[in-house]
């Protein structure tokens, strides 16, 4: 073993990771980008992923030389050292070499990213949720047809690319927490609960094909020039042209939910809510996606710390205090 490959016994899973400790193992790169510090010189920054999770990585030295070397989605042995970075763990990278056959402790299924949760059962929940409440024949057969058409991929998807929900299962357990809101808030306000139920679980499945993760973290063709908000428009319209006789005035509606729910024009929605049942969405969406962030936050934080660092996101550092 040479001085590359020194360091502890394998497998070195991103989530066992600790800040100060040096770590040499197996990684896939899922981005790449070129940046500038502030002096003017160029570093790369990575993300880097296993089946655990993913890491933020920073190569200072021989940019170009790994620049050339380095491809999104695949996998790499790495050495660096685990670093605290506004009160989130990262590496920096000291080596990094393109894997050899027959490399000790190199598996290709620890890059295949699983759900943190029992997808299966919180898939069957999500359904079943929809099934005791739906009673609009309509609804009814636009939800089956989305199990039947989409639930494999709307099981494993990310929530988004790196704001909240942003893992194997995200968009399920994003998309899970609003039926449970709406179920809970709708009928204290006299809404329509079976159109907010529709609206929450097509909202964002325009994400399936918006983006990929695997094996490298990019945005598709459809997802740049389109967005999410207008495949999740496109599904819904082909989904519900397949059920003959649907009310026009009811695929309106459920059409404004999934148009409006950023709220606001500057943030990508085409309009803003003008219904009560739009201004719901909108809102448990936004309050969702924020305690997640929280959640990830206070995960990843450094337990020596009080508070984080700035959250882009939040606008604010928060307490780490658990």
């Amino acid at each position: 073993m040479n001085l590359f490959d020194k360091g502890k016994a394998g497998p070195r899973f991103i989530d066992s990771l600790q800040t100060g400790e040096n770590v040499s193992w197996f990684y896939r790169v899922q981005e790449i980008v070129k940046k500038k510090t502030k002096n003017g010189d160029d570093f790369l920054d990575l993300t880097l992923m296993d089946k655990t999770g993913r890491l933020p990585a920073k190569i200072w030295n021989n940019v170009e030389e790994y620049h050339k070397l380095l491809r999104a989605g695949d996998v790499y042995k790495i050495s660096g050292e685990i670093r605290d970075y506004r009160g989130k763990k990262q590496i920096t990278v000291s080596h990094l070499r393109a894997i050899a056959s027959g490399d000790p402790g190199f598996a290709p299924g620890d890059f295949d990213e699983s759900p943190p949760f029992d997808s299966e059962a919180l898939l069957a929940e999500t359904f079943s949720l929809l099934r005791d409440n739906l009673s609009d024949p309509h609804l009814c057969r636009l939800s089956e047809m989305f199990k039947e058409e989409y639930g494999p991929v709307f099981r494993q998807a990310y929530g988004a690319q790196k704001i909240h929900h942003a893992f194997a299962g995200g968009l399920l357990q994003h998309t899970h927490s609003l039926l449970k809101m709406v179920l809970a808030i709708a009928p204290h306000y006299g809404l329509d609960k079976e159109l907010l139920l529709i609206g929450a679980l097509f909202h964002d499945i325009g994400k399936t094909a918006e983006f990929n993760t695997q094996p490298a973290l990019e945005t598709t063709l459809a997802g740049g020039l389109l967005g999410h908000l207008v495949i999740s428009l496109t599904i819904f319209l082909e989904m519900k042209n397949k059920i003959s006789d649907f009310p026009e005035a009811l695929s309106i509606r459920i059409q404004h939910l999934i148009v409006s729910h950023h709220g606001e024009k500057e943030f990508g929605s085409p309009e803003v809510p003008k219904t009560k049942e739009a201004y719901l969405l909108h809102l448990l969406d936004l309050l969702d996606s924020r305690l997640n962030i929280f959640s990830e936050q206070l995960k990843g934080g450094e337990a020596q710390k009080l508070f984080s660092e700035y959250n882009q996101a939040l606008g604010t550092r928060i307490l780490l205090d658990r």
